[in-house]
């Protein structure tokens, strides 16, 4: 009998050696009925609402490939805390006939009335989940009301415990610069210019990394420095909740109606002043109103409704020198997002490359290879593979002949035993007549040859090459050249000049020069 066995821990309260407890109650069952070690799969430190488990997944994909006939876990809310998800595996499992066994709970898919248990343990196992967060946000709450810290430790604080729970006091060292950040904005200067000279500098950000500007921007959810009420002595908790998407299972946070803020005034805690704190806040709703008509201008001036990749190759390029995007800068160019985000100091490749030269070039390097006398070669390879995988079973039809002539000797012999009558005549005319169509569909399937199909193939395949330089749908042209480029086309900045490496379906086009300014030098290529 061929086994598995599923384990999972979450991070609530629990340890890695769940894991071992897990498995040697499991493996101690299958000693007692005679059974083989299980093929182990597991998650470690991952919640049973989420269904994105690779452990998880990857048990799926293993039943679906049977291999194995019974999967142990040590209880139902170990394969999922989620009834639905839970009702839809067992019921999957069911399907591929793999029994499911419970070694701690009983459960067995194998016993009549397992619906009816497996429904009520997975829906108990949600209900925990639910009545855990009810009761840690409840707990949560009163800490929020009596002035304790209930949530993350921004930036310029540091955290004390008093016997009773922990409170925020200012750290004087982080605390400087949080002024030095409220005062250049309010002089003038960027969220994305406060964070590359805070990279210059060298001051590492909150978590000991460099500064990127979403960390400063004054966002209205008041997650960035700029924005966030606690430096000016108010702390806000309950602003935001996670919400689980019943699609995907993947967790979103959205933001709370105020009337379920949590706002408790502290004095002690503020870094800048109500002045200060004034002059930034109005700034930044100054900032936000004109973004939001420029959006809104974009918005009515798009066609389509919905908004797409705008450029052919957004999200394809990356910077060879600290791994981070190629993005576009304005309206023309692409760049490093670390440099354009983060600074010089967290990434020195400053070239930008006009927007249109990079598609004009690499294209003419793609195409240029996709025209190639070995590319079309690699490409009749594949159709004549494929034409030869598609050609018609004779042998169906040959034995359907055999079938037809069979019946029409049967009956011509009855003929001449002198069994002659109207449903005679008329089987002996329908065997006749399938046996003549099985005989043209043999004839056909003899002449039929995968070599007639390709005279035009190099004309088609050509067009399509071709069309390149006419794209229309940038999302489908996007798809179409990942799976020939690779995820990623490095671009790698050397003596003012890009190298754009490819790899990938097109593995002959490897280099192709870049530069930045006005275009390009002539297309080079190297093997």
């Amino acid at each position: 009998m061929r086994t598995a066995a599923y384990l999972r821990y979450s991070s609530d309260q629990q340890r890695d050696a769940s894991i071992r407890d897990q498995l040697r109650n499991i493996e101690t069952y299958c000693d007692r009925q005679g059974w083989q070690k299980p093929l182990v799969f597991q998650d470690e430190a991952v919640s049973g609402a989420r269904s994105d488990r690779p452990g998880y997944r990857a048990l799926i994909k293993a039943a679906r490939d049977r291999q194995f006939e019974v999967l142990l876990v040590d209880d139902l809310s170990r394969l999922s805390r989620d009834h639905i998800e839970a009702a839809q595996a067992v019921r999957l499992l069911k399907f591929l006939g793999v029994r499911l066994i419970g070694v701690s709970d009983g459960l067995d898919t194998a016993r009549n009335g397992y619906k009816l248990e497996t429904g009520m343990r997975g829906l108990m196992a949600e209900l925990y989940l639910d009545d855990l967060a009810e009761k840690t946000h409840r707990g949560l709450m009163g800490q929020a009301l009596d002035g304790y810290s209930a949530g993350g430790l921004p930036y310029g604080y540091a955290s004390v415990h008093d016997g009773h729970g922990h409170r925020r006091v200012i750290l004087e060292e982080q605390a400087q610069w949080v002024r030095w950040m409220f005062d250049r904005y309010i002089r003038g200067h960027s969220p994305r210019a406060i964070a590359a000279e805070l990279n210059a500098l060298g001051i590492p950000s909150a978590r000991g990394k460099t500064w990127c500007l979403t960390a400063i921007y004054p966002d209205a959810k008041h997650v960035g420095i700029l924005g966030n009420p606690i430096y000016n002595g108010r702390q806000i908790w309950n602003r935001t909740k996670w919400i689980k998407d019943p699609s995907t299972g993947r967790r979103k946070r959205i933001l709370r109606p105020e009337s379920e803020w949590v706002i408790t005034e502290h004095p002690e805690l503020k870094i800048v002043d109500d002045d200060t704190w004034s002059a930034a806040r109005d700034r930044a709703l100054k900032t936000r109103a004109r973004t939001a008509r420029q959006r809104e201008n974009l918005r009515r001036a798009s066609i389509s409704g919905g908004r797409g990749p705008k450029y052919l190759f957004s999200g394809l390029l990356r910077c060879a020198c600290c791994g981070s995007s190629y993005v576009v800068v304005d309206r023309y160019r692409y760049g490093c997002s670390a440099h354009k985000d983060r600074g010089s100091a967290a990434c020195s490749n400053s070239i930008k490359v006009p927007r249109y030269a990079i598609e004009r070039t690499l294209l003419a390097g793609i195409k240029e290879e996709l025209l190639s006398d070995r590319a079309y070669r690699a490409f009749e390879s594949e159709v004549r593979r494929l034409l030869k995988t598609a050609q018609p079973d004779i042998g169906e039809a040959r034995r359907a002949a055999a079938k037809a002539q069979a019946e029409v000797d049967n009956i011509i012999g009855a003929i001449r035993q002198g069994i002659i009558t109207p449903a005679t005549k008329q089987a002996l005319e329908e065997a006749e007549g399938r046996l003549d169509a099985a005989k043209r569909r043999i004839k056909e399937i003899e002449a039929w040859q995968p070599t007639q199909m390709l005279p035009r193939a190099k004309q088609i395949y050509r067009g399509l090459a071709e069309r390149l330089e006419r794209i229309e749908d940038i999302a489908d042209a996007r798809e179409a050249l990942r799976s020939i480029l690779g995820e990623d086309i490095k671009l790698v900045p050397e003596n003012g000049v890009l190298w754009a490496e490819l790899k990938g379906g097109c593995a002959a086009l490897s280099q192709i020069t870049v530069v930045a300014g006005a275009g390009f030098e002539p297309t080079t290529f190297g093997l």
